[in-house]
């Protein structure tokens, strides 16, 4: 009865191996794949904090408190205010 489950889980683990790399023959000679491609990745535009020079996303960059264009990549810099030259 053993040698029977072992032959069977034998059998089952061949079967998924053998799946997988005809998956993969597939995906390497350009034919696909049963599964959708992953979205495209979504760029965004770059911002440079002027106290600092670092680069940050324009979403999360912060904006300057009152009518200025400044950004500023975090409150540590915000606080600190403008580099000056």
């Amino acid at each position: 009865m053993t040698r029977l489950i072992l032959l069977g889980l034998l059998l089952a683990v061949l079967w998924l191996a053998l799946k997988n790399f005809t998956l993969q023959l597939k995906v390497s000679f350009g034919q696909g794949s049963d599964r959708p491609a992953p979205p495209a990745s979504h760029a965004e535009t770059l911002v440079r904090c002027i106290r600092c020079g670092t680069y940050v996303a324009a979403s999360r960059a912060l904006r300057a408190k009152g009518a200025g264009e400044d950004v500023f990549c975090s409150e540590e810099c915000r606080g600190a205010g403008a580099k000056t030259a």
